[in-house]
Formats: structure tokens, sequence, C-alpha cells
């Protein structure tokens, strides 16, 4: 159990800091390709707390294991944060960001952006059920090279959306400037409390843009069992 939390930590964390630091759409699909060939063996390679659910729904995944894995997977994308927060830190632009986004109303085309989360994550889930976990494509050496593509095409689809397809990749986005608030250009305490007041005012729509991506894995391992009764 040790070998897969630390596994799926490394992977989870480095998706992250590759998802959000990179500017190259390739540079994401690619760290999680050779991520999943690390690790797939391992752990199972899910580097994703709803891909991990899907898991569990599809049985392929004890409740032990899974709280295991979302715990190593967010704290994961919570070094991931620390990592980006300290780089940028927290300039007087981001602070004059903070100000005119406390405005305005964080659920603005919000139902565009959870129709997109649920599809992306539910077609990524699927994809990593059949390629994953199934007994029709065991002993595959496709895997992660699916799993990778899928991700790159569905961001590419929806590349106005700025999908994250991933809980932890959305928490470790969310976070950067709590953390970078720690090394802000001026006063540290201004600019925390800036940051914990625009995180409150974004929550709900972080809670529901994460509801989403859940829901997108659910209905993914419904529908695979629904299919494929046999292969449980």
């Amino acid at each position: 159990m040790r070998n897969k939390l630390i596994v799926e930590t490394l992977g989870t964390f480095f998706l992250c800091l590759t998802a959000i630091l990179a500017s190259n759409p390739l540079s994401a699909p690619a760290v999680l390709c050779a991520m999943i060939y690390m690790g797939g063996n391992i752990s199972g390679a899910h580097y994703n707390p709803a891909v991990s659910f899907a898991v569990f729904l599809r049985k392929k995944l004890t409740t032990k294991r899974l709280f295991g894995y979302m715990a190593m997977q967010f704290l994961a994308a919570f070094l991931a944060a620390t990592v980006v927060g300290i780089l940028h830190g927290h300039s007087a632009e981001r602070a004059r960001d903070i100000v005119q986004a406390l405005g305005e109303d964080p659920m603005s085309g919000a139902g565009i952006g959870w129709l997109g989360e649920a599809l992306g994550t539910f077609i990524l889930a699927f994809v990593v059920l059949m390629v994953g976990t199934s007994r029709r494509t065991a002993g595959n050496s496709y895997f992660g090279l699916a799993i990778a593509l899928t991700v790159f095409a569905v961001g590419s689809t929806f590349s106005s959306l700025s999908l994250a397809l991933n809980p932890a990749v959305q928490v470790a986005n969310d976070l950067i400037g709590l953390v970078g608030a720690l090394n802000a250009d001026d006063s540290m305490l201004k600019a925390l409390s800036q940051e914990f007041a625009f995180l409150a005012h974004s929550l709900p729509r972080i809670l529901l843009d994460v509801f989403f991506m859940f829901l997108g894995g659910s209905v993914a391992a419904f529908l695979f069992v629904k299919m494929f009764p046999e292969d449980n």
C-alpha cells in the first residue's frame, strides 16, 4: 500500500505542476503519459480523484484504498500549489486582479464550464476504465497513450473553457494565490487577507466545478457496469 500511495503522490504532483506552469498544451498530456507508464503497474496510475472514484464504483478499488489515494492526490495538489505559489509570489498586479474579481459574479458562465467538466471527465474516466480495468484490453501496452491522447483531445476541443478534468488540478490551481501570499511583494498579511477573501468568494464555484468532475466520473462507471456487467 505504501508504494501505491507514493506513486499516486508523485504522479499527481508532477501532473498538477505541469498543468499549471506549462504553456504548451502538449506538456500536461505528455507528463501524464509518462507518469501512467511509470506507475500503472503499481497503483493503477490514477492521479485524479474523479478517476479513482470511478474505479471504486466499478468495484476495482476498495474503500480504504480510495480514501488513501484521494488523500495523497489532494496532498500532491497542495504541494504543487506551494511550489508554484513560491515561484509566482503575490504581486501588485495580482492584488488588482483580486479586487476586480471580488466585484464580479463567480457563477458567470459557470453552466457551460460545468458541462465541459462533466463531459470531459466522463470520457476520460470511461477511457481509463476501458483500457486500464477491462478484461477485454488486459495486458495492452497502449493504455498510457490512450489516456493522454484523451486529455489532449478534450483540452483542445474545449480550449476556451480551460478545463481541469481533475479535482486535484482544480484544487492546486485555486490554492496558488494563498501560498503565493507568503511571498508577497508588499505586506504578507494584506496579501493573505485578499487571497482568503477571493477564495471565499470563489468557493461555491470551485466546489461545483469539482462536483461536476466527480459526476462525470460516476456516470462513466455506471455506463461501464451497465454495458459490461460480466466484467465485474
